[in-house]
């Protein structure tokens, strides 16, 4: 068992890790022959397995009975990394759930190529907590224990807009041919958007000259278009009985954030929806609510969301059939109408970029370049704000699952290689 270094990006909604062969970065196909894996996982409790991305949320969709776990990376910092949650009669602390899953990764790539992994470079976002530096650091540290509880030895991080501005160097076309370019690295995935300016020159080296994030990405959208377009059909805006009142909002924020949903299935909370069921003005949608949490629909609901923010981006319109508790309806939304429900999430995203030009010293029309990464960065919604930010760049793409981890593989041999 060879020693080698790699670069590993553990990201909100997808992961990649990353290896270095000859000089040159390449992504390790770690799930079912795919380079990228979605950060799911799966505790099945029918045969007391564990089943890892596309597999475990297949598990989970084909009605198996269990746990799913997504968006783990964003308990990162806040309170609920401390707390535990039950595998039946199993308690397990999240730190616990992501360390299996990076477990995986790492396991599943020793295994594939008879190698041990020691020494790694890891992804983080600018900010994994806006606005709270005690909480940002907390976060880091906690990441770094779990990387070494599943047996890194060395770990270390690099700002992931960064490692995009490593890979986007090493592109054909990084430079114009005429010096140093100007280019901004847009770095969106599913739980933050990240900025960085930098330098690309001829040699194929990009210089970093400011980075920014912010705690919004394509999770965020899933969110959105769930409370826009599911969650009405169940109570969301409702009135109570004869009160001047609504149903209690925060039941469907929390159903309609991937990380937050498995904390709703609790019999305490079941009594609080049957108790709102019963002094609600619509009790049939909240009937619906109360059958969406005992039948554990909350990640199947969002899926949905998720589907209908893929559809949007290339169609006019969707109609998504849906049932819940032999109730049958149709969601129907256009992509106007998901323009109008992303206008502040647009208004964030195009600040936190105006933010990074003043941190680099720069001006829009100086832009060359706009490199885009991260998953969310396919939404034509995102190009359209993006080319209308920077009229005279030119926007390419790299790998946009992949550019980061390819970016942190690059880091990796130039630190440990």
């Amino acid at each position: 068992m060879v020693d080698v270094v790699c670069g590993l990006d553990f990201g909100t909604s997808n992961s990649t890790l990353a290896l270095i062969k000859d000089g040159e970065p390449f992504l390790v196909p770690i799930d079912q022959g795919r380079s990228t894996i979605p950060s799911a996982i799966f505790y099945n409790f029918e045969d007391d397995s564990i089943r890892f991305g596309q597999q475990a949320i297949d598990d989970y969709v084909q009605g198996t009975e269990g746990r799913l776990m997504r968006s783990l990376k964003s308990i990162l910092g806040t309170d609920l990394v401390g707390e535990r949650t039950l595998l039946r009669k199993r308690s397990v602390a999240f730190t616990e759930v992501i360390a299996d899953f990076l477990r995986h990764v790492k396991v599943t790539t020793e295994a594939q190529y008879g190698i041990t992994l020691r020494d790694v470079v890891a992804g983080r976002p600018v900010h994994f907590i806006d606005d709270d530096p005690e909480a940002d650091a907390r976060a880091e540290r906690e990441l770094a224990g779990i990387y070494k509880s599943v047996g890194f030895r060395h770990v270390e991080f690099q700002f992931e807009p960064i490692a995009a501005a490593f890979q986007y160097g090493r592109d054909a076309g990084a430079s114009d041919g005429q010096g140093k370019s100007l280019a901004l690295i847009v770095d969106i995935g599913g739980g933050t958007s990240d900025f960085s300016i930098v330098r690309a020159g001829d040699d194929g080296e990009a210089t970093v000259l400011a980075t920014h994030g912010v705690h919004l990405g394509g999770t965020d959208i899933d969110r959105i278009v769930s409370l826009e377009t599911i969650m009405p059909n169940l109570g969301l805006n409702s009135a109570m009985k004869g009160r001047n009142l609504p149903v209690p909002s925060w039941i469907y924020n929390d159903l309609a954030t991937w990380h937050k949903i498995n904390g709703l299935y609790t019999n305490q909370i079941r009594t609080l929806v049957r108790q709102i069921e019963l002094e609600a003005a619509r009790p049939d949608l909240i009937r619906r609510l109360r059958s969406v949490l005992e039948q554990r629909m909350g990640h199947a609901l969002l899926g949905v969301a998720e589907s209908l923010k893929i559809e949007l981006s290339e169609s006019k319109s969707v109609s998504y059939p849906l049932n819940i508790a032999g109730d049958p309806m149709t969601l129907d939304a256009t992509a106007v109408q998901l323009r109008f429900f992303l206008k502040s999430w647009l208004a964030n995203i195009k600040t936190a970029m105006s933010e990074t030009l003043r941190l680099g010293g720069a001006k829009a029309y100086e832009i060359r370049t706009v490199f885009l990464t991260g998953g969310t960065t396919l939404s034509p919604v995102v190009r359209d704000l993006i080319k209308k930010a920077f009229p005279r760049a030119e926007v390419v793409s790299g790998d946009n699952f992949g550019a980061v981890g390819l970016g942190l593989a690059i880091d990796a041999e130039r630190r440990f290689g």
